[in-house]
């Protein structure tokens, strides 16, 4: 999708924020610095690098305030995750070697509360917090931005695009934006009609023609909405039966799919939505594309599977507690869950 800039320019180094929580040097994991080559930890139960991809161990614990809300997983095998209550983000590697990157200087870190991330073509990691975006770059070098012309409030749902840019939704007192950043780091982006003080731009995903599609979930008691934007910067938005709104991805059929409360919704180019439920499917998130020509997601406490007929299929998942997103690991053919309350990384094979 080519834009042309309204606010053309570069980016500024974030500003510190505020000081808070003493807590952070109680973390069980050496830490590393925001640049240099980032001390390891040793790998979670057991698990050794090798060159084969090895068994992964039924659960990576992080530090137990940690709060891992979401995670991504780059095209090397990599496990990225955000460490949202003490200002890291972790990294597991292929090998199951675990490796925390500080965010910034101790008395800083926590109150960056990392939210959303995304992971360039070049291995580029992009991560949201209050007021700002961080690039954590291949080489261990931290960058946190907080000026114009990038940062429009507090970015949201990040996705990152094949020619190693990304797109984030902001608002500012115009209203919100799809926000569109280069690798050289100029900034272009959408205006997005949505209620300024209401909404949140909850997920975002790139569907046929180019469109970059989004969900959205208000603050108070209006409908949730899904839209998209196009080529030539043209939007359309349609409300949808929950105030509560999360992943969305492009199915193998055409459609977009997206997570609501207790539903998978799917919302063809034209707009018309269908929902999909099943009994104790309660607080769905983290929708991917897997195998099976099928959609998975996550659960409070299962992983699910749904077919483009809307057939739902729910697992538990022994020990969960609080699951908050799922990836898809091709490598090994299963799942990393986020369980934010037990700050453990969960694996889950897909089931036979």
């Amino acid at each position: 999708m080519t834009l042309t800039p309204t606010s053309p320019g570069r980016l500024v180094p974030m500003r510190s924020v505020v000081r808070v929580l003493a807590a952070l040097a109680a973390l069980t994991l050496p830490l590393a610095g925001c640049a240099g080559t980032p001390r390891r930890a040793a790998p979670a139960h057991g698990a050794t690098p090798t060159a084969a991809v090895p068994r992964p161990p039924r659960g990576i614990e992080l530090p137990g305030n940690s709060w891992p809300s979401k995670i991504a997983m780059a095209p090397d095998g990599t496990l990225w995750a955000v460490e949202g209550s003490i200002g890291f983000l972790a990294s597991v590697s292929p090998g199951g070697r675990v490796t925390q990157h500080r965010l910034a200087g101790p008395a800083d870190a926590p109150s960056l509360d990392p939210g959303y991330l995304a992971i360039a073509s070049d291995g580029t990691v992009w991560f949201s917090c209050p007021l700002g975006l961080g690039r954590l770059t291949p080489d261990g070098k931290v960058t946190l931005f907080h000026d114009p012309p990038l940062v429009y409030g507090s970015p949201y749902a990040l996705t990152a695009g094949a020619d190693g840019s990304f797109w984030y939704g902001g608002t500012t007192s115009d209203g919100w934006r799809l926000v569109h950043v280069t690798p050289s780091l100029s900034v272009s982006h959408i205006s997005v009609p949505l209620h300024q003080a209401g909404p949140a731009i909850t997920g975002l995903a790139f569907g046929p023609g180019g469109r970059l599609w989004f969900t959205s979930s208000p603050s108070g008691g209006e409908s949730g909405k899904v839209g998209y934007a196009d080529a030539g910067g043209h939007t359309r938005v349609w409300p949808t039966g929950s105030p509560f709104l999360s992943s969305i991805v492009p199915g193998p059929d055409g459609a977009l799919w997206f997570a609501e409360t207790d539903a998978i919704a799917r919302v063809t180019p034209e707009g018309t939505i269908s929902y999909h439920r099943a009994p104790a499917m309660k607080y769905t998130r983290g929708l991917v594309t897997g195998p099976g020509r099928a959609l998975w997601f996550a659960t409070a406490s299962s992983v699910g599977r749904i077919t483009m007929t809307g057939r739902i299929t729910l697992w538990p998942v022994p020990g969960a507690q609080q699951l908050t997103d799922l990836v898809y690991d091709t490598h090994r053919h299963g799942f990393w869950l986020a369980d934010a309350r037990a700050a453990v990384l969960r694996w889950f094979p897909v089931p036979s």
